[in-house]
């Protein structure tokens, strides 16, 4: 079987991070904007994207093989 990949994908996953490790308390909350957060979601995917080879401008999406 065989599953496509996509950049947005990568991001979901890399806010679904984000959330885990604040609802757990491993990091907090700002209060202005969440704007740390959402470097940290960035960098999570940059990791996440760079495993893959994803690039939002040069490939959006992978397939893999389950």
């Amino acid at each position: 079987m065989k599953k496509k990949i996509t950049y947005d994908d990568t991001r979901d996953i890399a806010i679904r991070i984000v959330e885990y490790l604040i609802d757990n308390k491993y990091i907090t909350e700002f209060e202005d904007e969440n704007e740390w957060d959402f470097h940290l979601q960035d960098v999570i995917q940059d990791e996440i994207n760079e495993v893959l080879g994803l690039d939002i401008d040069e490939k959006f999406e992978i397939t893999i093989k389950e």
